[in-house]
């Protein structure tokens, strides 16, 4: 009788814990993707899929709390890592390696290559690709959506007196290197309706003279650390510079306004915008 009754509690206990493992979600249930660009990681968590990230970047933010994510970056790929992880799916840029891509597929592994995002279009067009590859097309295109309306109310909102401005947007200062025409960054100055001082270039690399000859109403240089602050210094020391003479020279965050994302943009727009206008 006493051997039933350790019967019957064992079974209730089995049953108890099969229930509650039922009920425990895996964090990873479902798809498995592996991303090998900042950018991509940043448009996975923007569509809400971050648990289903098993291995990322180590230029990645997602991976400066746990470090076991890191495979690498996108030219030195952990390939017998990445093989581990089982990924069902790896995003990435035209910087990957095509060797370590076809790997990659010989093992069964589904290849994403987001393609180069020349302007804010590009960019809407590759993150509804994305969000398409890893079940989340609709929500992609709401994130679009509800970011072109805000975009356009920022462009109708600018005041006609700070349309015509030239802008010098500054992205590296050794050597100097700035934003080009054809490139998602230059829509920052083209949606506000200001002017590139940098047409013609079809290279970043440019001299200060250059930029001091073409005389810029508002500099406006990435993030870089001490550097931007240097930057900063150095270009109001100019007081023939319009931007200097008129206390336009300002410092953006490089972490928002040159990583390629939907929201990203929205965001650098309208704080580039507010800086325009002041």
């Amino acid at each position: 009788m006493k051997i039933v009754k350790i019967l019957l509690v064992l079974s209730v206990i089995v049953s108890s814990c099969t229930s509650t493992a039922k009920k425990t979600p895996d964090k990873n249930n479902g798809i498995r993707i592996v991303s090998l660009a900042p950018s991509i990681t940043k448009e996975i968590e923007e569509l809400g899929m971050s648990d289903h990230i098993v291995g990322a970047t180590s230029y990645c933010d997602i991976t400066k709390d746990n470090k076991d994510l890191i495979i690498g970056d996108a030219i030195n790929v952990n390939i017998e890592k990445v093989l581990l992880l089982k990924p069902d799916i790896v995003l990435t840029t035209p910087m990957t390696r095509k060797s370590t891509l076809d790997l990659f597929r010989e093992n069964g592994i589904k290849v994403y290559v987001e393609g180069k995002q020349y302007s804010f279009r590009d960019i809407c067009k590759h993150f509804k690709e994305l969000g398409t590859q890893i079940g989340r097309r609709g929500k992609a295109m709401s994130i679009i959506g509800r970011a072109r309306t805000h975009i356009d109310s920022i462009c109708e909102a600018i005041p006609e007196s700070a349309k015509g401005q030239k802008i010098f947007i500054q992205i590296g200062a050794e050597p100097l290197f700035a934003v080009i025409p054809n490139t998602f960054m230059d829509d920052y100055i083209k949606f506000a309706g200001c002017e590139n001082v940098t047409y013609g270039f079809k290279k970043g690399t440019i001299s200060r003279e250059t930029i001091l000859e073409r005389n810029p109403d508002v500099i406006l240089i990435a993030t870089m650390g001490i550097t931007a602050q240097e930057e900063k210094k150095n270009w109001e020391s100019y007081k023939e510079l319009n931007a200097a003479k008129n206390g336009k020279v300002f410092i953006i965050d490089a972490n928002v306004a040159c990583v390629p994302t939907v929201k990203n943009f929205e965001q650098a727009f309208e704080d580039i915008v507010r800086l325009i206008v002041k």
